[in-house]
């Protein structure tokens, strides 16, 4: 029985790391990646395993090893029931639904945690005091130690291999569904191990064979597609979807139309993608080198790939499957042998940049999606080694038409200081008024038709080391 409960820690130590990891992932899609998101959730799910903690520890000193196991069973069958059933169905209808009609993002992502995460990690985490109960006797201390050590380790691997191994593998949703079965697997082994030992068979036994059953028939069964949908999936970094729509195929990260190409011409109808084009295909010069941070559908990687004054064109992304996914289901086209793809953090490739004394003619950033703004590629220092390593520079950025935000303020004057001079223009949507928000085409240089930034002194420059970026998109609104 010893072993048994340091394989039960284990298991459970595993699925609490990893529903950390998978509910910061799964709300990505709806509010971003930023820090304060990430707090929140954390904040709430440690919150609920302190007090499981202290609720499973208290009153069960007079327990028999009996009712110990009865309340280990419905403890994980119930959490197990509230993952599968309830938090990875309903979690981002609930975040949307909650941003929607509550005037305050943060006070959304805490009820949205607390609603979702809060109930099944109370009770799973109620698993270790239960245990220690039953371990009680001779060397106790050395016992809970023990205990303790190999559901850290779970934890320990719960937190990498989510990420690492399941997202690639099983998708995000699929990976819940594992931690859901996980449970359900706990609460199979200790009915069995009660019902071998003490003769008596608990319904909530026959619930967790239920629920493993049906996590199994999950995992094994194919994802659904909706009819327009050509792939989708969701890894590491992005909930990828290519569809067909009205004659164009779009490429789709994190919810929003990253790529989009019209399906006979195979070119994009994106407008900041066009006026980016136009402007690069106006510098003439031979043997041009581009560097495009950003790969979504390579589109315009492939489309500059064209031109015979390109030598070179380097990609940089983070998200590996981006090159295949896009040759196979998006542009359906191998890629010019002119197209180098990178696969490294922006700020790490332009460090090795500056290190190496590469310069690029052109260099195009689009990196920015609505919803997920990374703060480290906003800074002073980001653009600056930007303008180390090329000369003419293009930067997609969506923010709100009128720049009447603190984050479109700070930003503008970010990039102003870093590069010196700042112009762009803006993406209209017919003759609206409202202060929506859109695309802008940043650039280093003076074109005709753009608009002349200049800094605005009553607003703030966004640094590394300090800045109020998350806050600022927060008040910006999505």
């Amino acid at each position: 029985m010893t072993l048994l409960i340091y394989l039960i820690s284990f298991l459970e130590g595993f699925t609490t790391l990893s529903i950390e990891i998978i509910a910061i992932r799964r709300f990505t899609p709806i509010i971003g990646t930023n820090s304060i998101s990430t707090s929140i959730i954390l904040g709430v799910i440690l919150l609920a395993l302190s007090y499981g903690y202290y609720i499973g520890g208290k009153n069960t000193q007079k327990m028999e090893e009996k009712t110990l196991l009865k309340k280990l069973v419905f403890n994980v069958v119930l959490a197990s029931i509230f993952y599968l059933c309830i938090t990875f169905i309903f979690d981002k209808y609930i975040l949307e639904f909650l941003i929607n009609n509550i005037n305050s993002y943060f006070w959304a992502i805490l009820l949205s945690s607390f609603i979702l995460f809060f109930v099944p990690v109370f009770f799973a985490s109620q698993t270790i005091p239960l245990l220690s109960e039953i371990l009680k006797g001779k060397n106790t201390g050395e016992k809970i130690g023990k205990l303790l050590f190999f559901s850290t380790i779970g934890s320990f691997l719960g937190s990498v291999l989510t990420s690492s191994v399941l997202f690639p593998i099983l998708g995000v949703y699929k990976s819940a569904v594992l931690d859901s079965l996980i449970l359900a697997l706990i609460g199979v082994i200790l009915a069995f191990y009660s019902f071998k030992k003490f003769k008596e068979i608990y319904f909530t036994g026959y619930i967790s064979c239920i629920m493993l059953i049906l996590s199994i028939s999950i995992i094994l069964t194919e994802d659904f597609t909706e009819k327009y949908t050509i792939y989708k999936t969701a890894n590491s970094y992005h909930d990828i979807e290519i569809f067909e729509s009205n004659g164009k195929r779009i490429f789709s990260l994190n919810g929003g139309l990253s790529s989009g190409i019209d399906i006979n011409t195979k070119d994009s109808f994106f407008f900041y993608i066009e006026e980016i084009k136009k402007n690069i295909l106006q510098n003439k010069s031979e043997n041009k080198k581009i560097l495009v941070i950003g790969a979504a559908g390579f589109t315009l990687p492939a489309e500059l790939s064209k031109e015979e004054n390109i030598s070179s064109i380097d990609v940089v992304d983070v998200d590996s499957s981006l090159k295949d996914l896009s040759e196979k289901y998006f542009l359906k086209e191998n890629l010019s042998k002119k197209i180098n793809f990178i696969v490294e953090p922006s700020r790490y490739f332009l460090n090795q940049a500056i290190k190496n004394n590469k310069f690029y003619d052109e260099i195009v950033i689009d990196i920015y999606v609505g919803k997920s703004l990374a703060p480290q590629t906003l800074t002073e220092e980001f653009f600056k080694n930007i303008k180390k390593v090329g000369k003419n520079i293009y930067i997609n950025i969506i923010t709100d038409r009128k720049l009447e935000t603190d984050f479109s303020k700070n930003l503008f004057n970010t990039m102003q200081k870093s590069f010196g001079q700042l112009y762009y223009k803006v993406e209209e949507y017919g003759n609206s008024d409202k202060n929506y928000i859109t695309n802008f085409i940043m650039t280093n240089n003076e074109l005709s038709n753009y608009k002349k930034y200049e800094f605005d002194s009553n607003f703030g420059v966004y640094k590394d080391d300090k800045n109020s970026i998350e806050l600022d998109i927060f008040k910006r609104g999505l």
